[in-house]
């Protein structure tokens, strides 16, 4: 069994997997050059998760599931996503928001989302011009 990964991300420090490593082949837009995240899960970010970059500048991202966001959120995935995620008939697939904090509010980017193949442990950010969500929609903070 390996070790756990000790990840120190800018809402705190937590293990993680060695298992959990997430490889996003052309990164995230702005950080390229960072190619592999692990989801961070833990009760003290609830209802948030954080993707954290393990490359590079190591950045650090409040996500949460765009299901929990908007009732009935729903965006498909094209050949060219599903071959780029080697996705196959019953993958599970793990759909992750990426939430920006500006001032007073937090802003959920729901037009391009992060999938995770969970099976292949692969990842891509979605970059759908035509989808109907925003990329800022405002989170009520309750």
């Amino acid at each position: 069994m390996l070790p756990e990964l000790n990840i120190e991300t800018r809402f705190g420090s937590y293990l993680a997997d060695r298992g959990a490593v997430v490889s996003v082949a052309d990164g995230l837009p702005g950080f390229e050059r960072c190619r592999r995240f692990v989801v961070v899960t833990a009760p003290t970010l609830h209802p948030f998760n954080c993707l954290q970059g393990l490359d590079d500048s190591k950045p650090s991202f409040l996500t949460l599931d765009p299901r929990s966001v908007v009732e009935g959120y729903a965006t498909g995935l094209t050949a060219d996503d599903r071959e780029r995620l080697d996705v196959a008939d019953g993958d599970a697939l793990l759909w992750l928001a990426l939430v920006r904090l500006d001032g007073d509010r937090a802003l959920v980017n729901l037009r391009a989302p992060v999938v995770i193949n969970a099976r292949r442990m692969l990842g891509v950010q979605l970059m759908a011009p035509d989808s109907p969500y925003s990329t800022e929609h405002v989170l009520p903070l309750d």
